[in-house]
């Protein structure tokens, strides 16, 4: 993993504490429903999905991938070793 990708989590930590704690949730604890959810209840599960989403972006784009081994060169299709074999010199079989 990347140091750049681990500061992103620590800040994703420390954004997600801030959210989630007292003085942010007092403003969302308020007698109105949203698609009759409480207010309060959908900002915690919006939240809570949020912080989930940008964390799988931030590991996802952390990954360090090898690269990939050279592939081996195409073998002769059938029809070129049949033909190379018919082109030999029949003295040569003997």
């Amino acid at each position: 993993m990347r140091q750049q990708s681990r500061e992103y989590i620590v800040i994703l930590f420390i954004i997600g504490a801030l959210a989630l704690n007292y003085p942010v949730l007092g403003l969302f604890d308020r007698a109105v429903a949203l698609f009759g959810i409480p207010l309060l209840y959908f900002y915690l599960y919006l939240m809570w999905f949020v912080l989930i989403i940008l964390l799988i972006a931030v590991i996802q784009h952390s990954e360090i991938r090898e690269p990939e081994p050279p592939k081996a060169p195409p073998s002769m299709p059938e029809s070129a070793k049949k033909r190379r074999v018919n082109d030999t010199d029949p003295g040569e079989l003997l």
